[in-house]
Order: C-alpha cells, then structure tokens, then sequence
C-alpha cells in the first residue's frame, strides 16, 4: 500500500508542504492512472511508502521498509542514489561519499528529512521538501538504515523512538535548512568528544549571583547524551532558573590549553573540584577565559549558570594550540557579527615585580571602579564611589578588549576564584545592632514627561556627606593607598600580596585617624556561611578572612548574616584575605 503526494513544480522549489494532495491504494509504484501532459510538466508525483512495520518481519524487513520508503527520493536522487541529471544539472546532490550518510549522523539525517533543504542557487534544480508531515518515525529510521546500508557502506540503525526524541528536538525549527548551516552541523559531529557522562540539574529561582547550588533542590535532571552543554532543557522554563552542568572531561596527552565560557548571565567552569573560570553577575553574553596546564587522564569537569531574566546564553569550549573544541551546541559570543568580541587585550605591569592599576567601567562595581593587578597574581577591584574594596580574585588580571569595541562597555576581569566582601559604604553608625546597614547613597527623581502617564522613579547614585575621597598614592613597586575622608577620621586603605600558610594571599592594612565617636562600625562580610574556625572567618568561594586590631560582631538581620568590627579612633585593622589552597598553574 503507498500513498502519493503531487506538487506543483513552483510548490517543490520552494520546499514547502504540498497544495494538492490525494492519497489511494495502488498496486505497484505507477501512478494509477495515465499522467496528463500539463501534469508531466508541472507537478511532482511523490510516492511515500505507508507500510507499518508491525506487518514486515524484523531486521531485513526494515530494509525493504526504507527501500520502500526510498521511491519518495528517487525522482531527485535516482534509484542509484547518485542524483538524476537533466542536462549539465543535477535535480540533487549524490548520496554516494556524503557526509551525513556515510558517517555516525543519524540524528543530523532525521533533521535533514524533517525539515528538508533551501534552494538557494543554481547547483541543484531542486531544493530537498521537508518530509516531517509525510513521514512517519517508523519509515524515517527505515529511511535511514537503508540509505546508510545501500549508499554509505555502512549501516546505521536508529529506532523510531530516536527518530522520534529527534523530532522533538528540532520541533521549533519552522524552516528548512541552509547548506552553510548542514556543513556546521558536520563541523560539529565531526570535532573530539572531551566530553563523556554529561549530566544536567535545573534549579528555579531568582539571583544576581551564582548561588550555592549543592544547597537547593532541583526541579529536572536529566542527561545530554551528545556530551554537549545545552540550556534547551530549561526551555519551557520562565523567569529566573540556574543549571548545573556535570560531565568526565579526557584529555589525551598533557598540555597548555585555555578554557573558555561566555554567558549572559553569571557562569563558571570547575575542573577537578576547583573553580577555574568565573564569569559572575548580571551582565548581556561575555566571554571569560582562563590558561590552564591540562594533564592527561580524566578530569571531572562542572558549569554552573544562571539566568536572571531576558536574553538567556551560555557556550563553553576549550583551545588546545591552535583548534578550538567546543563544549556546547551553541558556538560563539552570543552577539551578532555587527557586534563580535575581538582579540583580547592582557593588561600586565610593565616590570616584574610592580603592580598595574586600571581605571574602567568593571563589573560588580560602581563606575568609578579601579582595578589592581599584584606580581603575585592576585587581584582586587576597589570602589571609588562607596569607598571601599568591592572584590578580590587571583590569576590572569584583566581583559580590557571590550573597553576599546565600539561605545566601550568596559573591561572584563580574568581570573578566577573570585569573591565579593561586604559591598558597599564601609562605615556607619548603628545605634542598635537591630538597625539595618545601607550600604549605597541614592535618591530618586521622577522624570513627569507625560502627565497623563509618568514615567516610573528612578533611583541613582549620590555623594554621601559623610565622605571624601582623596585619591590614592602609589609607592616605587606602584602599590596603591586610596585615602579618603569620614566625618572626622582620616582612613587610608592599603593592600599588599602576602604568603599566608603557603598560599598567595591578600594583607588589607586599614588606618584610621582621628575622632571615632561611639558605636561607628566596619562592615566587613556578608556573604558566605560566615562560620569561624580558628580565627578564621569562611566568606564563600574558597576565601577566608581573619581580623587583628578589633573583635567580631556577628549578627543576622533581615534574614542575612553580617560580620562587623566596632571601630575606635587612631587605630589600625588588618584584614587577611586567603584562598583555600594555592594557585594551580
């Protein structure tokens, strides 16, 4: 039993679903009927196999199925496979040496039937129908196993259960493939799988940061078979969500690679139960890279993600020399070509041994944020409108490609293990450990441009009056201290790499002249579990911190834990900043 399809010769350029179509039972693979002449010219007949496989016997019958199958190709590809010819032209491409048929792309064949092939030139009279309405999940893993078998020499066999999570896959595809995008799909069936066992977790919620995921549930888990990192699992999933990405990573021989992750949101790759690649915060899709000496053998290797609402991307890969293996189904910067990042532009310090300070736009911060590179590859951002030291992170410095790309966005930290401490205005007074700290100076304005319809407020940053920035002043190594003014005290703020344990740590050397007054407090934490072990202080990350010149206050105030010290005039606090373990190469 077959069922036949006729279309017009305009409707089969255009690779769109039939406008006439009949269906019959006939006898053999002739048409019923004597064929008009103005059909012979104008119309297509596609003749479709319609024979269940409950009713052929397995294995060889799946052969004669897609044999069968096969007559709606041959009127564009011959019953040879090598392509119809009508004069110097082909109707299609031959089948024999084709990529998608000879090798392992079963899933990449599935697609091409589905949603079939644009015309776009003059190299093939016609251009592939999408057969996703025609075919069946039975006849197209029948299809496949013979066109393999016959014409590829090498016979695949994907079960309609394939065929069919297949079609789910590509369900919001609406139109039908270009041959540019069929050679990236080869491109990628065809690169080094680094990655095995990959699995995945969707966690729903709302953050500006990449929060502690082994302590939330997770609504879906599930695996990705093709071993390539994909949000498409989250795809039905609205407002805010994170994924937590899982996988074996084999590196065959050791060597320098560079791993790399662009996201919008926050992301950051783990190899080996380390943080290797931050990429934090709320920001549109961006690139973070990190070096990395890459031993043979295999590697447990962890993204994470979120998403806090609107554009939602996330791409990983790995370089080794000069080729790039990608990671994850989408490739790229997430922007437009208009828009592309460039080369990326290492910031270093001119001598070895001195510091490179650099003032720009940078994330997580306000905009008069100034960036500080030690020799002993440890970093810090300290902000020039809150006064006060926003983030530290060790590695590679700081990219400042994207502050040179069009309107200038900024430059991007490099790095990793990066933590932020307690953001924000350092000192307030608090009359009772109840009160609430602010830690930004704001006001709002409404901006009336429409009276019937006003424009929502808007909050923006503003002087507090109790500060005064001074600058900072660089000593013969270029070391800064930023110095600045509260109320009555004079505060100068100094950081210096130090060895602490046998890890490269940060030594913070706070200042403080003058009148302190009572109750005036520093805020030094607010994130992390904030528990003491020793006279350390865990503030996430990887990052402990530990105080001499005053005692802790701990308290816990609108559902967050805070640590403080109570400050006294014409005294000297020194913070210690230290990583867990030391800086793998």
């Amino acid at each position: 039993m077959f069922r036949y399809l006729v279309f017009s010769a305009e409707e089969r350029n255009r690779a769109i679903r039939p406008r006439r179509y009949r269906f019959d039972v006939i006898s053999d693979l002739s048409y019923p009927q004597p064929l008009p002449t103005r059909m012979k010219t104008k119309y297509l007949l596609l003749l479709v196999a319609a024979i269940p496989l409950s009713s052929l016997a397995q294995e060889d019958k799946i052969l004669e199925l897609g044999k069968l199958t096969f007559q709606s190709c041959v009127a564009c590809h011959g019953p040879d496979g090598k392509g119809v010819k009508a004069g110097d032209l082909q109707m299609a491409p031959t089948l024999h040496g084709s990529a998608f048929v000879k090798d392992d792309n079963a899933d990449l064949l599935t697609a091409i039937i589905l949603k079939g092939i644009l015309k776009e030139d003059n190299q093939y009279i016609q251009a592939m129908l999408a057969l996703e309405a025609a075919l069946n999940d039975e006849q197209i893993a029948a299809l496949i196993a013979y066109t393999t078998a016959e014409f590829g020499g090498k016979r695949q066999s994907p079960t309609a259960n394939d065929v069919a999570k297949w079609r789910k896959e590509y369900a919001d595809r609406t139109s039908p493939w270009k041959r540019e995008q069929l050679q990236e799909l080869i491109d990628a069936a065809s690169e080094p799988r680094l990655l095995s066992d990959l699995r995945y977790s969707i966690y729903k919620g709302k953050w500006e940061e990449l929060p502690d995921f082994s302590k939330l549930e997770p609504i879906k888990t599930g695996t990705l078979d093709n071993g390539l990192i994909s949000l498409d699992p989250a795809k039905g999933i609205k407002g805010g969500f994170g994924m937590v990405f899982e996988g074996t990573l084999t590196a065959e021989k050791s060597g320098k690679v560079v791993f790399s992750i662009t996201s919008d949101d926050g992301s950051a790759i783990a190899l080996d139960g380390e943080t290797l690649v931050g990429n934090d915060g709320i920001h549109p899709a961006k690139e973070a890279r990190m070096p990395h000496e890459l031993e043979e053998g295999s590697h447990t290797y962890k993204v994470l993600y979120f998403d806090g609402g609107g554009q939602r991307y996330l791409s990983a890969s790995v370089r080794m020399g000069k080729e790039t293996i990608w990671l994850s189904q989408e490739r790229g910067s997430g922007k437009s070509k208009k828009n592309q990042s460039y080369d990326p532009i290492l910031l270093t310090a001119h001598k070895p041994g001195e510091a490179i300070v650099h003032r720009a736009f940078l994330p997580d911060a306000k905009p008069r944020a100034i960036g500080v590179g030690y020799p002993e590859a440890v970093n810090l951002v300290w902000d020039a409108d809150t006064l006060n030291l926003a983030y530290v992170y060790r590695g590679a410095f700081m990219d400042a490609a994207s502050h040179w790309n069009g309107r200038g966005s900024g430059s991007t930290p490099l790095g990793q293990d990066r933590v932020k401490t307690a953001q924000g205005l350092p000192f307030q007074i608090l009359e009772s450990l109840d009160e609430p700290w602010q830690p930004y100076s704001e006001a709002t304005i409404k901006y009336e441009r429409d009276t019937e319809k006003p424009e929502k407020e808007i909050t923006f940053d503003v002087k507090h009056p109790d500060y005064q920035f001074r600058g900072y002043r660089l000593d013969e190594k270029r070391f800064p201290t930023f110095n600045y003014d509260y109320q009555d005290l004079t505060i100068t703020d100094r950081f210096d790499p130090s060895e602490v344990d046998g890890v490269t740590s940060i030594v913070r050397t706070l200042n403080i002249d003058g009148d302190a007054g009572e109750n005036l407090y520093l805020r030094l934490a607010d994130t992390g579990s904030q528990e003491v072990a020793g006279d350390w202080l865990d503030v996430g990350g990887n990052l402990k911190l530990k105080v001499e010149g005053a005692d802790l206050v701990h308290r816990q105030i609108e559902g967050k834990k805070e640590t403080l010290v109570e400050i006294a005039g014409d005294s000297t606090l020194t913070v210690t900043y230290r990583w867990n373990a030391p800086l793998k190469p």
